[in-house]
């Protein structure tokens, strides 16, 4: 009989438990914000990147670090000094001789990735050399437009927490183009 009572209350407490947890799982999901996204969005995402890529591919690295932005806290604001400079650097290093974008991931206003491969040079078949490589931009809403972004620490830092203003040392003008 003490075993009946024992295996009664022991299953009263897994059920109790197991129906708080619930609760729990059916607040938390309803209080998560759901982000809608339309072909407009998508639309509005692929042509920028295309207008990116295709200064990238006119050598006009200045234009296309230009249409870069960095989130700080309520803002997006363009990429300015050091941060501009080390872009164009980048972008200069990685010319190749074919640019595509790869993927296109939504998950929210802040969180979104485009990813862009770039062959570095034609290879003969059989040539077994890595002659790929790829970068990341982060599509970001802000006030209902679309910006880009650089899939670095100043996007990562962006939601609420101050990024520091890179020094005015260098230009994006200074890149060997």
């Amino acid at each position: 009989m003490k075993k009946v009572t024992l295996f009664l209350a022991a299953l009263v407490v897994m059920m109790l438990v197991a129906s708080c947890g619930d609760k729990k799982k059916s607040s938390s999901a309803s209080s998560k914000k759901e982000y809608v996204f339309t072909p407009a969005d998508s639309a509005e995402i692929k042509q920028l990147v295309g207008d990116f890529m295709v200064r990238l591919d006119s050598s006009d690295i200045r234009g296309a670090v230009e249409m870069l932005n960095v989130l700080k806290k309520d803002s997006v604001v363009p990429l300015t000094g050091r941060a501009q400079y080390g872009q164009a650097k980048a972008l200069a290093f990685v010319r190749g001789v074919k640019r595509e974008m790869s993927y296109l991931l939504l998950r929210n206003d802040f969180d979104n990735e485009v990813k862009i491969d770039i062959t570095l040079f034609e290879k003969p078949e059989g040539d077994r050399r890595p002659n790929k490589t790829s970068f990341y931009l982060r599509p970001v809403r802000f006030e209902g437009k679309w910006y880009l972004t650089t899939k670095d620490d100043f996007s990562d830092r962006a939601e609420g927490v101050d990024v520091d203003e890179p020094e005015e040392e260098e230009d994006a003008d200074e890149v060997k183009e």
